[in-house]
């Protein structure tokens, strides 16, 4: 899900207005939606703990905030946002949890997600949750995600939570079960996930280096959907933005693939 309220507004406002993360962060401060030192959001700190309550929730497992992949969005750039509108996509800061056979996978990331979808729809600093269920189907919960009134509701629901589980006065567990009964928590490998990855890279322009990006990631069973050269950005007669979108693979190789883009002195930074 978004999982907080000030990432999604600055995305947002980064996609339709055309303005630099700096900007928006500033404007989102002056508002009240982050705070003077936004490490905590921006860096994906606060979704990531949102993200290992509602995994405690879901598979009844103990808290293992520790235990999640985490990047923020600091880094995502225009050229990041129109590319993935041109592809189709929207950017969004995305908490992921998912139980696999190896254990359950926590994962905090900017995602590049349709903008069909349901989840693209949601806008500034609305947050939503979506639910995979064995026999609904898929279940989306959205509302206000950041501000005085939304920060202060969710305060007095705390408040209430702590004083119905009170010993002797308990109504319903927090985690609905005790905690002693919450099961230990196994941690999945982050790298053996499979997924499509977008990657951005700024080139040398010279003759060759279509080829050589292609060959490391065919060396790694990397299969490429697109790669294009992206026109737009701040480029020079000597150096090139090329996109790729991959399909299915693993973030073990996709790793092991730019590894040796840049050991080819392929890149300019």
């Amino acid at each position: 899900g978004i999982l907080n309220g000030t990432c999604n507004y600055i995305l947002t406002r980064m996609e339709a207005e055309g303005l630099s993360f700096d900007a928006c962060l500033r404007d989102a401060q002056r508002l009240g939606y982050a705070e003077a030192d936004p490490t905590f959001d921006i860096e994906g700190h606060d979704t990531a703990h949102k993200l290992s309550i509602l995994t405690s929730l879901a598979f009844g497992t103990r808290i293992a905030a520790n235990d999640i992949y985490m990047e923020g969005i600091s880094n995502i750039s225009q050229a990041d946002i129109r590319a993935a509108g041109d592809l189709g996509y929207r950017i969004k800061l995305l908490g992921v949890a998912q139980r696999t056979e190896s254990g359950i996978e926590q994962r905090v990331h900017p995602t590049m997600v349709p903008t069909a979808s349901v989840i693209a729809q949601v806008h500034g600093v609305t947050n939503a949750v979506a639910i995979e269920t064995d026999i609904l189907g898929e279940l989306l919960l959205s509302g206000p995600g950041a501000g005085g009134n939304a920060t202060a509701s969710a305060v007095i629901g705390d408040i209430a939570d702590i004083a119905k589980s009170r010993p002797g006065f308990q109504h319903g567990p927090v985690f609905g079960r005790p905690a002693k009964e919450l099961k230990p928590y196994k941690k999945a490998q982050m790298r053996s996930h499979a997924g499509g990855y977008f990657i951005r890279l700024t080139v040398h322009d010279r003759l060759g280096v279509f080829a050589a990006i292609a060959k490391r990631m065919a060396d790694n069973d990397i299969s490429l959907e697109s790669i294009v050269q992206h026109a737009t950005g701040p480029e020079t007669e000597a150096q090139k933005t090329v996109i790729l979108v991959t399909h299915e693979t693993t973030e073990a190789a996709v790793r092991k693939a730019v590894d040796g883009i840049t050991r080819d002195s392929l890149l300019t930074d």
